[in-house]
């Protein structure tokens, strides 16, 4: 064989190993191409799935937290619902505490001062008569019971709350206000309320000023724009009475 047959061997042998090597390099090429594009649909399908998790699992927390917005906003309006009725329950308390004489109040209405005759103006033989020239317990109670029945809404005796139950007794010169106090004229009763009405009260015939004026007793009115009556001191628990229950 001579060298130019040799040359032409050589060439095609080395044409042959290209062309293998070639054929084998593109085949790799799609194989690595097909595990690229199955492992590509693989990480879609795995992200599809988490997504499809994450909106599954979005949707319950909106629906917990719709169920939450909807217990709190129930427990708001309970607890408006309790707050409105404790504020009406205070105010009743208060108006209760106001009606008994408990709260101290302030307003408009009358002052009198009530004496006994001066004793130089008495002028009688008679000690039988010298009783009619001193005001007496029933006197203070009169002139409260007419600032009652006038419309006063607070009344207190030299300082002294009246309220219902209050005790205006004789003490023999002096007069007993409530449980602790006794007092010596001059008596200074203050009322609150419309001042023209308790001042008319005093007006009328049937009025005890008349009476008193008529034995000769100090008895002083005059209007005032603002009175202060302090609260009532002393018991007020019932050890008898009980409430009445009503049948349901």
């Amino acid at each position: 064989m001579n060298k130019q047959n040799q040359a032409v061997w050589m060439l095609t042998l080395v044409c042959v190993f290209l062309g293998f090597f070639a054929v084998h390099a593109f085949n790799r090429t799609q194989s690595k191409e097909k595990i690229v594009n199955i492992a590509s649909l693989q990480n879609i399908e795995e992200l599809l799935n988490q997504k499809k998790l994450l909106d599954n699992k979005k949707m319950e927390l909106e629906r917990i937290i719709t169920q939450q917005e909807s217990k709190l906003k129930e427990y708001e309006n309970k607890a408006g619902q309790t707050s409105t009725q404790l504020q009406q329950l205070q105010i009743e308390i208060e108006e209760t505490k106001l009606k008994a004489g408990l709260m101290p109040v302030q307003g408009p209405g009358v002052e009198i001062v009530l004496n006994d005759r001066k004793r130089d103006s008495v002028l009688t033989d008679n000690p039988n008569l010298l009783s009619y020239f001193i005001v007496h317990d029933s006197d203070m109670l009169n002139v409260i019971n007419e600032l009652r029945g006038a419309g006063a809404e607070a009344i207190a005796v030299n300082g002294t709350r009246i309220v219902a139950s209050s005790r205006i007794s004789c003490g023999g010169p002096t007069i007993n206000v409530g449980k602790y106090e006794r007092f010596a004229p001059p008596f200074i009763i203050q009322a609150i309320g419309n001042p023209d009405n308790l001042l008319g009260a005093f007006r009328e015939e049937n009025s005890i000023y008349h009476d008193l004026i008529a034995w000769g007793l100090e008895f002083q009115i005059k209007k005032l724009n603002s009175i202060e009556i302090p609260r009532y001191f002393g018991d007020t628990n019932y050890t008898h009475a009980r409430l009445v229950q009503e049948d349901e």
